[in-house]
């Protein structure tokens, strides 16, 4: 075998892609799993092996093979093999796949296989659209090309943080020196973004702050940077809203969403240097902004430290929106007066709940009512409480280490609990959690919160401790040893 060549196969009983050979895959019963007898006609694909390959001309290959089934009255009525490959021209800059849809910048979300019905024209070209690439494929991808790199620069560019399919795999091939350049593209924009890998700058976080008009950087944001890009983007959003105390802003570090927009997907404007996002109601983000720097002229960056963090841990409902609306139409930050003060006292104490819409609402409404609109009638968001579902292998991850305990949460309430007691985003995790990407297990000592971890294909992609702290050396021993119990990757330092 071609030792530039590592292969994998997928274990379909574990749901996880590894290196040793596996038993031969038991087709019936996988699309037993998938349920595709319930249908007249069906096409399903089922991968079977990835390949990762730095070729003698210098291009990684990457290649999913796969068997393609007909299903036809409940039947098997014909089976093909198909290749999927992603080709890696470092030297000339060409990435491109077949079919085309593989590159498709898209979050991947299928591993054990892909259903699609009679009424779908292309069915491969969606199935690639949204096919899993595992972890241990990207890493190796991007390792061979840290070999072929070094050519250019003279060095193997370094790559730190954790990679999740396609999307890192695109942002090294594109920015080589600091891969998280690529994914600021949609924050930054496509001018600053392709000035800035013209200018071959070799400390692009540097050039990132001056974009971003921060002249002194505190100390640890630029390891917040590298370990995940949107730390960056919350900072930047945070100090828009007036916090200063890094020791704060930490703690809304390591989070992808706030308020459920995506952060990567948000948009800073460097002429007016807000954070926005781009959609019907998107001005929500910068309202609340404006919002935030009124709550501070009244209370401390302490006091209102938390409860920012618990709202953020949410998306916006419709009545929190309307009431930004209407805070920043009636100028309410420069005028408290124009309402009643009882008022005022309640979005300082409660913040944007129904209740207070509704009381600034009538208030509005009587001297103002080309603001308050008359034609309001938005209904309460209804609370869905989700019960999570576990295989036997997943429930086995609830056990006692030397006194710890790790429990998974049962519920989207208990997981809203967690965050709340952690101080983090892990209540963003609900739909992760119900679609099987990820797996999120609490360590406790004594009934206490000390560790939130976060697994995703048999790997711990993150473990830290209250407000996204850094674990003790300790936390971490124990959380070692559970892990190779339990036959999980951690990686910790």
């Amino acid at each position: 075998m071609n030792a530039n060549r590592r292969i994998f196969y997928y274990n379909y009983e574990d749901d996880i892609w590894q290196e040793s050979k596996c038993n031969e895959n038991n087709v019936e019963y996988r699309l037993k799993k998938l349920n595709v007898y319930d249908n007249d006609y069906s096409t399903v694909y089922l991968p079977m092996i990835w390949s990762v390959e730095l070729r003698e001309n210098r291009i990684v290959e990457l290649i999913l093979y796969t068997k393609a089934l007909t299903i036809e009255n409940g039947s098997i009525s014909n089976t093909q093999y198909k290749e999927w490959t992603i080709d890696c021209d470092f030297d000339n800059h060409i990435m491109q796949g077949w079919p085309v849809s593989l590159i498709r910048n898209t979050k991947r979300n299928w591993r054990n296989g892909y259903v699609c019905g009679a009424n779908i024209a292309f069915p491969e070209l969606l199935a690639t659209t949204y096919v899993d690439i595992p972890v241990t494929v990207i890493d190796v991808a991007i390792e061979y090309l840290r070999d072929v790199a070094k050519d250019r620069f003279g060095f193997r560019p370094s790559y730190l943080g954790n990679a999740h399919g396609l999307n890192n795999l695109i942002a090294f091939f594109e920015s080589p020196l600091d891969p998280n350049l690529y994914m600021l593209k949609d924050v930054i924009g496509e001018k600053n973004y392709t000035n800035m890998l013209r200018s071959g700058c070799f400390d692009t976080y540097r050039e990132l702050c001056k974009l971003f008009g921060i002249e002194k950087p505190p100390s640890s944001l630029r390891k917040a940077y590298v370990m995940k890009p949107e730390n960056l983007v919350i900072y930047i959003f945070l100090r828009n809203c007036g916090f200063a105390d890094i020791n704060i802003i930490r703690r809304f570090f390591y989070r992808e969403e706030i308020f459920g927009y995506p952060l990567l997907k948000l948009h800073y404007d460097d002429i007016t240097g807000q954070i926005t996002q781009n959609s019907h109601s998107g001005y929500a983000i910068s309202y609340f902004q404006r919002f935030c720097r009124w709550l501070l002229s009244h209370r401390s960056e302490k006091a209102i430290a938390s409860r920012i963090l618990r709202w953020s841990n949410e998306k916006f409902s419709h009545a929190a929106i309307d009431t930004l609306r209407m805070f920043i139409a009636a100028e309410l930050y420069e005028n408290e007066e124009l309402i009643n003060i009882t008022i005022v006292h309640r979005l300082i104490n409660e913040g944007l709940t129904q209740e207070v819409h509704d009381a600034l609402f009538e208030d509005l409404y009587i001297i103002r009512p080309d603001i308050a609109d008359p034609f309001h009638n938005r209904k309460k968001l209804e609370y869905k409480n989700t019960t999570y579902s576990y295989n036997d292998k997943e429930i086995s991850l609830e056990t006692t280490i030397e006194g710890y305990d790790f429990f998974l949460p049962k519920d989207t309430k208990e997981l809203q609990k967690w965050s709340n007691k952690f101080h983090n985003c892990v209540a963003c995790y609900d739909s992760m959690i119900i679609n099987g990407n990820s797996l999120i297990v609490a360590m406790q000592k004594e009934d206490k919160y000390v560790a939130c971890i976060e697994i995703q294909q048999r790997k711990i992609t993150q473990a830290l401790g209250v407000c996204n702290t850094n674990l003790s050396k300790e936390y971490k021993f124990i959380i070692n040893i559970w892990a190779k119990v339990n036959n999980i990757l951690y990686v910790y330092k």
